[in-house]
């Protein structure tokens, strides 16, 4: 029965090739598209998924409560993990990690900078499984000077030579490759190119003072079977133990949270040092467009299929006058459903592959063939089979195979208004979606076009950022600032501690406030004397620094107009500022002799947040403004400028901008990504449409033939037909409106800084929709129209 079944199937639709091409296209498009979604969602979902102990390992984050302020930090004190492992049987390993920055290493006559170098405790492999291809995991970080090095980093400085035992120097110190491990995989939180052993920290461990201080970030291994929000509350006693007596005079609170491994990419609130880090909502949103993406290809499969429903019911009525139960005519409908869907499946994978290079560009990912070879995935392709198959026949296969052959003998079947109205409401729910998704897709392009051009503060246009390695080449400065002055096309030159668009160090600070003098805690940035020229900042009270008041070097400072306001300070100038520790080194307090303009140092992801700037010495950063007109020129003199002061130093710089505008790429990626899948989601209803369109033709054809025997024209069959689905339209735009509306509304509330749902997104939605809908029914009513009256009635 099943080999007959499969023959009479592949019959059909290679008999009615144009049907087949037409219902395999609406089928590919849906599933290609939501396949892509799918693997961008079994992507973020496999993050850190890889480590062995992935139920067991925790990150430690630091929650910070201040009378007037709350923050959380992904970095706790240099004691806590020793002392965690001390105190609790729960723990069974700790491990710490600091992010080394950029160090330059030397191999022979090969020089380059890596950023990506994380310095870690000890225990790091047996906390984190990653698989070595050479070296003892217990034993390779022992030693003081060991390092770790990964296959692509030894790629780069030994070639082909044997990484192992060779000696590499970086700064101050000589590491020896103890062993060589696999790249680290992209799914995860925490990438890094090697590892070296943190330095000892043991005379710090047991100093009280370090409770005070938040540094590095501690990841634990938890017992097998430890109840980890039962741990976590367990843990808050540690503050009244070792943290109170530091930081209670400053009425700070401090509350431990524990992150599983797996949950800090999506997750996490505290983010990460890397900056990989997704959010779990764009998991479901992604899996929510790619479901809606293969129902709507179903319904649009439905609606095609019922088209040829006139044709279709003679051979129904044959085969069940014939002697054919209804059993096997609704095997063979399905049969034939999922013979297309895995047609348009083999053209999607096909598409897929083609398409992955692009993909990859504007997502991030890193997906080639083998990635489609992933268990999950395979699981998803099956899945995504039978879901379409069986969603996308069951109409079709329960519709047709009920037919009457008494009444397909008569002609009567066709219609019923009850299968029309059932296909109306599919294609409302088709284009529901539609305009959901492109009113979503306006409201990320216009957030993000608010974002970008919003008043940042200062000007981050054509400023060049170099970075010195170490206080030696810093102490340089003063050299390379007078030799880089005389080039015409540079505008302004200074140096700071810290880049604009990055966290800040925070100062703990005796502040004069409404209430007296309180402990708080300040965001500090140290800088010369041209950082407010140089970035444009606006001093809008007081005045900048300047080397006419030789006391700026020790007393002066400057704040922000947030400051001023969380100190309800009227009269911010003159008011003190006390760092306890100047005090005990008997080093004065800081006076503020100006106020700046808010900017965004932090990006505009964050809101503003109290800053002081104060004029620091041997600072590593160097901040160029150099003329727009002569850029390529200006570097190349930088360039030769850098290498005559730091002749065995390699050149390497950034433009402030790019590195700003790095905040952004995440909206820019998924807006792209919305904007893709909207358009293909409105190609699928607009094949929706033709295909009811042509089946309401089809009924009604001796209509439209009497019409124009009594002199109808083209254009009033037009009309006609389009009125009838423009109410289809107004009833989706008004379900899209709706639930558009109050999701974008709390999904603007992510914001700091939101732009406005504007009305013209849905008055812009509605037009583009509409005519959408005039084009599609157009090839169908045009055709319609142009038939001869005498082969429309012939049919009588």
């Amino acid at each position: 029965m099943l080999k007959n079944v499969l023959k009479v199937t592949l019959r059909r639709l290679r008999k009615d090739i144009g049907y087949t091409l037409l219902i395999v296209l609406g089928l590919t498009i849906g599933i290609t598209s939501s396949l892509f979604l799918l693997l961008y969602v079994i992507d973020d979902l496999s993050f850190d998924q890889f480590f062995k102990y992935r139920d067991r390992i925790v990150r430690v984050v630091s929650h910070i409560t201040e009378s007037d302020d709350e923050f959380t930090w992904i970095s706790t004190q240099l004691p806590l993990g020793p002392q965690m492992l001390e105190d609790y049987p729960e723990v069974e390993q700790f491990v710490r990690i600091i992010p080394t920055g950029r160090m330059l290493f030397e191999y022979d006559d090969t020089r380059m900078y890596d950023e990506d170098v994380l310095s870690v405790d000890s225990s790091f492999f047996n906390v984190f499984s990653y698989l070595l291809l050479v070296g003892d995991p217990l034993t390779v970080l022992k030693e003081p000077n060991s390092m770790v090095v990964t296959e692509s980093f030894a790629t780069r400085f030994f070639g082909s030579e044997d990484p192992f035992g060779k000696s590499i120097k970086a700064g101050d110190r000589t590491y020896e490759v103890k062993g060589v491990m696999k790249d680290v995989p992209h799914n995860t939180h925490l990438p890094f190119s090697a590892l070296v052993v943190i330095r000892d920290l043991s005379k710090y461990e047991k100093n009280p003072v370090s409770w005070g201080s938040f540094n590095i970030s501690t990841y634990l291994l938890l017992k097998d079977g430890t109840d980890i929000p039962a741990f976590q509350e367990k843990i808050q006693e540690m503050y009244d133990k070792y943290i109170a007596q530091t930081l209670e005079e400053m009425n700070w609170q401090v509350e431990y949270k524990l992150e599983p491994v797996s949950d800090i990419y999506l997750k996490s609130d505290a983010g990460t040092y890397s900056g990989r880090s997704s959010d779990m909502k764009f998991v479901y949103i992604f899996s929510i467009v790619a479901f809606f993406m293969l129902l709507v290809a179903s319904i649009n499969y439905m609606n095609l299929a019922t088209t040829r429903s006139f044709e279709r019911a003679h051979e129904v009525g044959m085969r069940r006058i014939a002697g054919s139960r209804r059993g096997p005519l609704i095997v063979q409908f399905f049969i034939e459903s999922l013979i297309l869907t895995i047609i348009a499946l083999i053209a999607s994978i096909v598409i897929i592959i083609i398409l992955f290079p692009a993909f990859n560009q504007f997502t991030g990912k890193i997906f080639d063939i083998h990635y489609l070879l992933n268990a999950k995935v395979i699981v998803t392709l099956v899945a995504i089979i039978f879901f379409v198959g069986l969603l996308g026949g069951s109409y079709p296969a329960i519709y047709l195979s009920r037919f009457d052959p008494a009444s397909v003998m008569k002609g009567e079947i066709g219609a019923g208004r009850s299968s029309l109205f059932a296909r109306k409401i599919l294609v409302v729910l088709q284009f529901s979606v539609s305009v959901a998704l492109i009113v979503n897709t306006w409201l990320i392009y216009k957030q993000l076009h608010f974002l970008m051009n919003k008043d940042l503060g200062f000007n981050p246009e054509n400023v060049v950022i170099l970075r010195f390695d170490d206080e030696t080449m810093s102490q340089k400065y003063p050299v390379l600032r007078e030799a880089l002055q005389k080039n015409p096309d540079i505008i302004s030159i200074s140096s700071s501690n810290n880049q604009i668009g990055n966290s800040t160090m925070k100062w703990i600070m005796e502040v004069e406030t409404s209430e007296g003098i309180q402990e708080k805690g300040l965001n500090i940035y140290g800088c010369d004397y041209d950082f407010s020229k140089t970035m444009g900042i606006e001093i809008v009270n007081g005045r900048d620094f300047s080397p006419e008041f030789q006391t700026d070097t020790s007393i002066a400072a400057i704040i922000n107009q947030t400051m001023a306001a969380r100190f309800n300070w009227d009269q911010p100038l003159g008011k003190k500022i006390t760092n306890k520790w100047r005090r005990q080194a008997e080093m004065p307090p800081f006076y503020v002799v100006g106020v700046m303009k808010d900017f965004h140092q932090s990006g505009l992801y964050e809101p503003i947040k109290t800053l002081m700037l104060v004029l620091s010495e041997n600072n590593f950063l160097v901040n160029i403004r150099i003329n727009s007109q002569h850029i390529q020129e200006t570097l190349g003199s930088i360039e030769a400028t850098w290498t005559e002061v730091f002749p065995n130093k390699p050149f390497t710089y950034t433009f402030l901008e790019d590195e700003y505008n790095e905040q952004f790429k995440a909206d820019q990626k998924r807006g792209t990504i919305f904007l893709f899948f909207s358009l293909l989601l409105i190609l699928i209803a607009c094949l929706g449409i033709v295909g009811l369109a042509s089946f309401t033709v089809e009924q009604r054809t001796n209509e439209i033939g009497i019409r124009k025997v009594l002199g109808a024209s083209v254009g009033k069959i037009i009309v006609l037909f389009g009125r009838e689905y423009l109410v289809l339209v107004g009833f989706s735009l008004i379900l899209g409106y709706v639930f558009s509306y109050f999701y974008l509304k709390h999904w603007l509330q992510d914001y700091t800084y939101p732009t406005s749902l504007d009305a013209w997104m849905f008055v812009g939605t509605g037009l583009f929709a509409t005519l959408i809908t005039l084009i599609s029914i157009s090839v169908s009513a045009i055709r319609a129209g142009l038939t001869n009256p005498a082969e429309s009635l012939r049919t009588e």
